[in-house]
């Protein structure tokens, strides 16, 4: 089931992160960055802000208590749409489609809307779903996370529901 995160799923989405994180980014970015990144985006504080931005939102994919997965939007700092700022499935339950149902929740959210998703480049899984899901690639960007240097590809949607 998808639904709108609740305060009592931050744990839960903690725990995703960082399952989601270790399996994906392990042979991509240094432990420490990791770490860090987790620390500073992943805490109950910015998570309890997270559940309450609007336009924007955090969706869950939950069996029973069970949090699988997460999708977080956000409004994009230039007014231009909507950005997919987290989409993360716990390793055992990926490709199942749940990734896909967690889009699509907050793509019919907000119909009418452009949206934006900031890959890292060398995770492949991403580059090729968001592919997949229609999202075209409009630039290469190396950005600075916690003194390592990551490259990154911004992808857009233009979606009419």
């Amino acid at each position: 089931m998808i639904r709108l995160a609740e305060m009592s799923d931050i744990p839960s989405i903690q725990m995703v992160a960082r399952v989601a994180w270790e399996h994906t980014y392990r042979e991509i970015m240094r432990p420490k960055t990791r770490s860090m990144f987790l620390d500073e985006f992943y805490n109950y504080e910015a998570l309890s802000k997270a559940l309450v931005v609007r336009p924007g939102g955090v969706w869950v994919a939950a069996e029973d208590e069970l949090v699988l997965g997460f999708v977080q939007v956000v409004p994009m700092l230039d007014g231009t749409g909507l950005e997919i700022a987290r989409l993360y499935v716990l390793p055992n339950y990926q490709r199942q489609g749940l990734g896909k149902l967690l889009l699509s929740a907050a793509l019919s959210s907000y119909p009418n809307t452009k949206w934006w998703a900031l890959v890292e480049r060398d995770d492949d899984k991403a580059v090729q779903f968001y592919r997949q899901q229609g999202f075209r690639k409009q630039r290469d960007l190396t950005l600075n996370l916690f003194g390592e240097e990551l490259g990154f590809v911004e992808y857009s949607l233009s979606c009419e529901l």
